[in-house]
């Protein structure tokens, strides 16, 4: 059941509409109403009713004002204007808002009903647009996330084999064993570890050099050697600047 707002500055011309009609027969149910333009307003955008009737002139807000408000405010309501014959081109301005139709005063129960059947058709027509639209956002969004898990499980093998093969793994030997570009083993990494792939190893090496140094009394030039690191003076540079202290220093504080 569509909902439908009356909104008439004359008291009886809603009246008239009210029982013009059977209005649950029409699809319709009345969800409110208003005698001026600044009450439609207020109640309008408390209720959000699917349709709204206004008439052109109303003391407050005119029926122009009153739909242009409900454009800014995004409310999904389409609006019907009723007018006299004097006020003929001020209804049809009123269309360049999306309004579904205009009446002209006195209202009759034919033309109120062919009005009424073109706003169900627009508000089912967009209903189902917006449907269509939110299952489109969400199945891709489900693509997206699958994907996304897959690669996940990907990234955890890569990092895997690199906590298993630190001393002599090469980002190139990682591409040829997963079957992808050097940067894309590098990508895949970050955007599941925060890290890329150079990062990574580094933060491997230097966590299993600082183990060697607590639990063993191996020389560091070994555990440079150990940790992947064939320069001794090399291994001690990026020791000390991922830790804040030489591989000597740091043994000496534990």
């Amino acid at each position: 059941m569509l909902r439908i707002f009356l909104a008439d500055d004359e008291p009886w011309v809603i009246l008239g509409l009210k029982g013009m009609i059977d209005w649950k027969e029409s699809g319709f149910e009345i969800c409110g109403e208003a005698t001026d333009g600044l009450k439609a307003w207020e109640r309008i955008r408390r209720l959000r009713p699917d349709l709204v009737l206004s008439d052109i002139r109303m003391p407050g807000l005119s029926g122009i004002d009153l739909v242009k408000r409900i454009r800014e405010e995004k409310i999904a309501a389409e609006v019907i204007f009723m007018s006299g014959y004097s006020e003929f081109e001020y209804a049809r301005a009123g269309l360049q808002y999306g309004c579904v139709d205009y009446l002209l005063k006195p209202v009759y129960e034919e033309d109120l009903l062919g009005c009424l059947e073109k706003a169900a058709r627009r508000i089912r027509d967009a209903r189902s647009a917006a449907q269509r639209e939110t299952q489109g956002a969400e199945e891709q969004l489900s693509q997206e996330e699958q994907l996304y898990r897959s690669e996940a499980g990907l990234a955890k093998e890569m990092v895997r084999y690199m906590q298993e093969h630190y001393r002599e793994v090469t980002q190139q030997q990682m591409a040829d064993l997963f079957c992808m570009s050097a940067s894309a083993v590098s990508q895949i990494i970050k955007r599941h570890t925060g890290k890329n792939y150079s990062e990574h190893l580094l933060d491997i090496r230097i966590q299993r050099a600082q183990e060697l140094l607590r639990a063993t009394n191996e020389s560091i030039e070994r555990i440079a050697e150990l940790t992947g690191y064939n320069d001794y003076f090399y291994f001690t540079k990026v020791f000390k600047k991922a830790t804040g202290l030489s591989p000597s220093a740091y043994r000496k504080s534990l």
